[in-house]
């Protein structure tokens, strides 16, 4: 069994949506540090220039070293407007700008406390909506063990997996020797995906999975994002 996990996102890219979907179980991390300029907060849509970011103000005065289930939204700034406008405006145009309107004049017309909610119900959106057969678990439930490489060990004995997968931006902390001692496996996978045809001349890489949806759909995005080799897997227990 293949175990995955990582930090809730904001709207994002489609390599964390493939991974989740190439994993028998997925993980939402959210006992772990924030990071103020991260992706889990804001994401980058397409503009006719290049690209622009859609973000959520957090309130981080005093609480440097809180963790991702602990930021709270300074809903003092008109945050939710902003985004819907910036979304309808780039695409409303778009060819399925239909299909996903509902959802987003819902999500930004709701009151949002925790950014970690919002990031979480977005993601569990997108798994409805790409008919995800990943088990999704949630870090709330257990009492994990350990940082970094260890954490994940422990995630990996706790819910029964023997294959880790992480993306190839972990190799900077992720020893690989850890999974091995305990009879354990690790891959890396890293995402390389294929152009698409975007709304406006030429392609942008690097966007949030929303702009490959508004621009190729439900089932073209499932397909892409399905396709091994829109992928680069390492052999278990090496370096990718």
């Amino acid at each position: 069994m293949v175990l995955s996990g990582h930090q809730p996102n904001y709207w994002p890219y489609p390599g964390l949506i493939g991974k989740i979907m190439k994993s028998d179980k997925f993980m939402f991390v959210t006992k772990v540090q924030f990071e103020k300029k991260s992706w889990q907060k804001r994401n980058r849509v397409r503009t006719k220039e290049g690209w622009t970011y859609i973000q959520i103000p957090t309130i981080t005065k005093g609480k440097m070293e809180q963790n991702i289930c602990d930021v709270m939204l300074n809903n003092t700034e008109d945050w939710k407007e902003k985004n819907y406008k910036t979304i309808s405006l780039l695409y409303g145009k778009s060819p399925y700008w239909k299909e996903y309107k509902d959802f987003l004049e819902d999500l930004y017309s709701r009151n949002w406390d925790r950014l970690m909610d919002i990031d979480i119900y977005i993601m569990e959106y997108l798994f409805r909506l790409l008919d995800f057969q990943t088990e999704i678990l949630y870090d709330r439930d257990y009492e994990f063990e350990g940082k970094k490489t260890d954490m994940l060990v422990d995630m990996c004995r706790k819910t029964g997996c023997d294959t880790y997968l992480s993306n190839l931006g972990s190799s900077a902390y992720v020893d690989i020797s850890c999974f091995t001692t305990q009879g354990l496996n690790h891959r890396y996978i890293n995402y390389v995906g294929e152009p698409y045809k975007q709304q406006f001349p030429g392609f942008e890489d690097g966007l949030t999975i929303l702009d490959m949806l508004m621009n190729c759909g439900t089932e073209k995005t499932k397909e892409i994002l399905m396709k091994d080799s829109n992928y680069q897997f390492s052999e278990i227990n090496k370096d990718l």
